[in-house]
């Protein structure tokens, strides 16, 4: 146990130790209350030779690696964003980690397990292995040949996350299991809220790892190995200091020793201050594992005579393909890591493009192209590939700049969100929508557009206010893209249903047995599914103080302003206030004097007819 606790903290590390397969902006603070279990704490966790394989999922990882100017440490910093279609599982794989601690593997994700993460995990990743090192000369591909080892240096290290325990969900509780501390708080595993993972220098620190000082780089060339097996849907980008000259030579990836020559190769940029930047898209085939897959990078400052010109990949857009920009949107941006993959060219490329009617496409080394609207619906433009020292692409590509669809969108009576979406040329396409509004979504529909096509959203499970609708348009000729529109609709909201619930006697509140407050229940519900809280007020006395479990509600109301003012009937308001704002309340009379039931008086007559019989009774 005292090992696998520790495997979350991987996830911060995916490129250093392993990937997996397959409002919450707190300041990180230690536990108040220490976890234990059988006499052990999460302290005494050992980290040595862990990995995080076959443990926790994601979708996209993005790492950055800074090599500082004494050529001795590095900044590492790493983020891991789980969508809502992995967020459960990522939460499930926690939970069971702390099998044997107050909390651990009982199917809810707690606060306690959270901090408990954040506590011990610098000591933690201090003791494992990030999988890189240094080597001295160029053409080593052999990871035991030599190797500088990277190593973690915990002052350095500071974690983070985003909505692993969210407080929007309807079963967000306070912690059920004995042990767990008194702010605790939990939600099932279950959750789908999208969460997300940060690995950070700590505050105040320029390092987190550190190696052997790298002597003289300027004339010594040297190789950095990497192994980036289980790394899936991961970009990579090393920054080099200062270093006239230094540039990436060749560079070599090994399965199981053997080389693949299929993987993008990787994309040299150089900051405005000159430094070196190594990219690269990592995507390891989840089928190929245990396969050990090693990345080998060769540096050197020596002069390369030799430069080809840029060449088009199989993944960049074919001619005719068309790109769209959103029809609230005067630009749009293409994702870096895709553009990546368009182009091949060991000294760095951009695009440079010219179009028609306003459209156009700009691009510098390092960014993002954007693609820029024009004045008509659609337009040609026309792009070549230039390299760092200006060589040309031997073949331009020729695409399309265009506005999919216009739109519309109403509440109906039944507040359901209707999309229609109106082509506006090539049709063919599959667009993919759901309503957005913040950490909470709705269920995606997804529909070929052939023509006119609505788009029919259930606001179910988002709270009142405004929303946006989110989508993604694939096929039919256009290159994959997605977008936001602010649809302007706002959905209203309702006050939260409070009900009391009457003892078997028909009361509407009991006494407790000291005599010092009173014992009333019930039920809210909120219609649009927000957090409630409730308050009560009596003889001008008021308190928060009221005890919430899902639907039901409970609360000890005091009675002793009543008693200092010489009230006996007393009149309680419950007020219940969801988290938009909108109020109801519920008022309710409870008598608790106790009634004397005095003996009723007996007539002599009455007596008489039950006494003994008087002497000659049987007389007649």
């Amino acid at each position: 146990m005292t090992t696998r606790v520790t495997a979350w903290f991987l996830l911060l590390l995916l490129v250093f130790c392993t990937v997996p397969l397959g409002d919450q902006n707190q300041t990180l603070e230690p536990p108040t209350e220490a976890l234990q279990a059988e006499g052990r704490q999460l302290q005494d966790v050992n980290c040595s030779g862990m990995t995080f394989e076959d443990l926790i999922s994601y979708d996209r990882a993005d790492f950055e690696i800074g090599i500082d100017a004494a050529w001795s440490g590095a900044s590492m910093v790493a983020t891991a964003y789980a969508t809502e279609a992995r967020a459960s599982d990522v939460r499930t794989d926690l939970d069971g980690l702390f099998d044997g601690f107050p909390g651990g593997n009982d199917s809810w994700i707690s606060t306690d397990e959270r901090e408990a993460v954040r506590s011990v995990g610098p000591a933690c990743i201090s003791d494992m292995d990030t999988r890189m090192a240094f080597h001295d000369g160029n053409g080593v591909r052999d990871r035991t040949e030599s190797p500088n080892t990277v190593k973690f240096i915990e002052d350095g290290i500071a974690l983070d996350e985003r909505n692993l325990v969210p407080e929007d969900h309807p079963d967000y509780r306070p912690c059920a299991t004995f042990g767990t501390t008194t702010n605790c708080r939990e939600v099932p595993v279950s959750a789908t809220q999208a969460t997300e993972i940060d690995l950070l220098l700590a505050e105040g620190e320029t390092i987190n790892a550190g190696f052997d000082s790298i002597e003289d780089p300027a004339e010594n060339p040297f190789t950095l190995s990497m192994v980036t097996t289980n790394m899936t849907r991961a970009g990579l980008a090393l920054t080099f200091p200062l270093l006239p000259g230094l540039t990436l030579g060749a560079w070599s990836v090994l399965d199981d020793g053997v080389p693949n020559t299929d993987v993008p190769a990787p994309v040299m940029n150089r900051t405005e201050n000159g430094n070196l930047v190594v990219e690269l898209e990592l995507d390891y085939p989840e089928a190929s594992y245990p396969m050990e897959r090693v990345l080998f990078l060769d540096f050197t400052t020596e002069d390369l005579t030799i430069n080809d010109p840029p060449e088009w990949m199989s993944n960049a857009p074919a001619n005719g393909t068309r790109i769209a920009v959103a029809p609230n949107a005067e630009s749009a941006t293409i994702g870096a890591s895709e553009v990546a993959l368009w182009v091949s060219d060991r000294h760095g490329w951009h695009l440079e493009c010219e179009g028609e009617n306003g459209w156009n496409i700009t691009h510098a080394d390092g960014n993002e192209p954007t693609l820029h609207r024009g004045t008509t619906r659609e337009g040609v433009i026309l792009c070549k590939a230039v390299d760092g020292y200006g060589l040309v692409s031997e073949d331009n590509r020729s695409w399309y700049g265009a506005v999919p669809f216009d739109w519309n969108a109403s509440l109906n009576d039944d507040l359901h969100a209707v999309v229609e979406i109106t082509p506006g040329g090539s049709t063919g396409y599959t667009l993919a929508g759901n309503l957005v509004q913040g950490e909470r979504s709705t269920a995606q529909i997804s529909m070929m557009v052939s023509g006119p096509t609505l788009f029919d959203h259930s606001t179910q499970g988002l709270s009142p206010g405004g929303f946006v609708w989110e989508y993604r348009l694939t096929g039919g000729g256009w290159l994959v893209s997605e977008a936001r529109i602010n649809l302007g609709l706002e959905l209203p909201n309702t006050p939260p249903t409070i009900t009391l619930t009457r003892g078997l006697d028909g009361s509407n509140g009991t006494m407790n047995a000291l005599g010092t407050s009173i014992i009333v229940a019930g039920e809210v519900v909120d219609p649009e599914g927000e957090t409630v809280t409730l308050s009560w007020r009596l003889c001008g006395a008021s308190s928060a103080d009221v005890r919430v479990n899902g639907m039901t509600w409970e609360a000890d109301v005091r009675t002793i302003a009543c008693e200092q003012q010489g009230v006996e009937v007393y009149d309680i308001t419950v007020t219940a206030e969801d988290a938009s704002g909108a109020s109801s309340t519920l008022s309710f009379v409870v008598d608790v004097r106790e009634e004397v039931v005095q003996p009723e008086p007996t007539s002599t007559t009455e007596e008489e007819s039950r006494g003994i019989p008087g002497p000659g009774a049987a007389m007649g």
